[in-house]
């Protein structure tokens, strides 16, 4: 075999294979805009999260100084 022979089955081989991942490709392609959506989404949901666990430390942080002042046995 010469290297246009070579060449030759490299580009039948190509085609063919991505004449098969076309279909694969374009299903791909029309569920990006929704995964890039849900990630967009888990972020937001994530952010409040993070939010929200400070608001509480920050709580948590002032009930155990009126537990203290109080005496309470918060350990029972």
């Amino acid at each position: 075999m010469e290297e246009k022979d070579l060449e030759a089955i490299d580009k039948i081989i190509n085609k063919a294979l991505k004449e098969k991942l076309e279909p694969v490709n374009e299903k791909l392609d029309s569920h990006t805009v929704s995964l890039l959506n849900l990630e967009k989404e888990i972020k937001a949901y994530m952010d409040a999260l993070d939010l929200e666990r400070k608001r509480i430390d920050k709580h948590d942080g002032r009930l155990e100084v009126i537990e203290e002042s109080l005496e309470l046995n918060t350990s029972a």
